[in-house]
């Protein structure tokens, strides 16, 4: 019977760690994100001191639970004196010759060496002590796990916006093609006598509007690479410049959002565990009331003893000590005043948090689904844009048209381009978003 029920526990335990398994590799899937992201996420959590600091805090942590533990061992102590006491007790007895003796009832040279021990038995402020300790440790771990959650997302964030300022350039780049060659034409025009210098001005004004955003878009793009490369190591050229977006990365939608988010969110997590946290600091308090019990024993050589008071004599006690707080110092009332406050303070700072945490996942799907309406449109004004910049460059060889108009017909078909390149960004943020605050794991 007994071996039966070990078996359906052990199948009840697989079978909910292969669900969980396969639930975060389908989300991993859902995901799809490239391999080259991972690899920059995997060298930040290796490089990026930060990690290494909160690392060191969790070591810290775990020091403290094992110096808690101890407080159940004996401690002992050892002490070695010596001291002259002056004057020295003593009585004076009458003789039989009617001489009066003198008897001393302590030496006047003092020697002690001994070894003590004691051992606590019972008490009830070790273990809430020790609970609150291993609470501490995993929050420890909890703001590590946040922040390597950050992190990534973070590295993310600047990964794609790396592969968006590159889109972005090479857009601008033909932009400033079209508008070259536009200059050109209006140079030779503006000599054969067929334009004005007023066009051959603003073609020059529109031409280095386009060099100074295309010369803000290479330093934008230059910061990003600074900054990934703090972050990870690599600065990632050789990598990301000739990435792209994909349509599917980070697109995890759930009708369960919410309770995924409300159990994956370190945020979520951390201040659930700090609650508890505070549970441990009011049973501490009020369990600072309660007396303690402690077994004595120790041994040793000293002199003193009756009736050689000067002979060095092997000597041991054995005994029970009982502490009973009466009036304490650390004022256990307050303290468990203050530990209740906190507790309740904690509890509205959780509450706060879960709706902070709802407001953002409505936030990040609003977004979505708004970008994917913009995005949605951005080719047909893209087809548009390039029809109506083919049939302006056509009209103005025959002077239909003026400058003006041709200028505006290149910018509008840059800035169709541009508008899809920031529509899928900005939905990839969204998606992005939606996951960090789920807390969902892709690396």
């Amino acid at each position: 019977m007994k071996l039966k029920l070990i078996q359906l526990i052990m199948k009840t335990i697989f079978f909910i760690l292969a669900t969980l398994f396969l639930v975060n590799s389908s989300i991993a899937q859902d995901l799809m994100v490239p391999a080259d992201l991972k690899h920059f996420v995997d060298q930040s959590f290796e490089k990026y001191p930060k990690v290494a600091e909160m690392k060191q805090l969790i070591s810290l942590s775990e020091t403290k639970v094992q110096l808690d533990r101890t407080a159940i061992l004996p401690t002992a102590m050892g002490d070695l004196s010596y001291r002259q006491q002056f004057p020295t007790p003593a009585f004076h007895i009458p003789s039989a010759s009617g001489q009066i003796q003198e008897m001393r009832i302590q030496p006047a040279d003092n020697y002690n060496a001994s070894v003590s021990l004691a051992q606590p038995l019972i008490d009830f402020r070790l273990s809430s002590a020790l609970n609150k300790a291993k609470g501490e440790l995993e929050i420890s771990k909890d703001n590590l796990e946040g922040f390597k959650v950050n992190l990534a997302y973070q590295i993310a964030q600047v990964y794609y916006s790396i592969i968006f300022l590159n889109k972005s350039i090479t857009v601008q780049q033909e932009q400033l093609n079209l508008i070259t060659a536009t200059k050109q034409q209006i140079e030779v025009r503006v000599k054969n006598g067929d334009a004005l210098n007023y066009d051959q001005v603003s073609t020059d004004v529109k031409y280095n509007n386009a060099v100074n955003f295309y010369t803000e878009l290479k330093s934008q793009l230059s910061k990003q690479y600074n900054l990934l490369d703090m972050l990870t190591g690599n600065s990632g050229q050789e990598y990301i410049r000739d990435a792209g977006f994909n349509a599917t990365s980070f697109s995890y939608l759930s009708d369960s959002i919410s309770a995924i988010a409300s159990h994956n969110n370190m945020d979520i997590r951390i201040a659930d565990a700090k609650l508890k946290l505070a549970g441990w600091d009011i049973l501490t308090a009020e369990r600072s009331k309660l007396p303690s019990v402690n077994l004595l024993a120790g041994a040793g050589y000293k002199n003193g003893f009756m009736p050689n008071i000067d002979v060095v004599n092997f000597n041991y006690f054995v005994g029970l000590g009982v502490t009973i707080p009466i009036l304490s110092a650390s004022r256990p009332g307050f303290r468990q005043k203050m530990a209740v406050i906190t507790r309740d303070a904690t509890q509205h700072a959780l509450e706060t948090q879960k709706a902070t945490l709802n407001k953002d996942l409505l936030n990040a799907l609003d977004d979505i689904q708004k970008n994917q309406k913009k995005l949605s449109s951005a080719d047909g004004l893209i087809k548009q844009a390039k029809l109506a910049n083919e049939l302006a460059a056509d009209r103005y060889k025959f002077g239909v048209i003026t400058n003006l108009d041709l200028l505006t017909a290149v910018s509008n078909l840059s800035d169709a381009q541009l508008s899809k390149l920031q529509f899928e960004y900005n939905l990839l943020l969204s998606r992005m978003d939606l996951c960090r605050l789920a807390g969902l794991r892709w690396w």
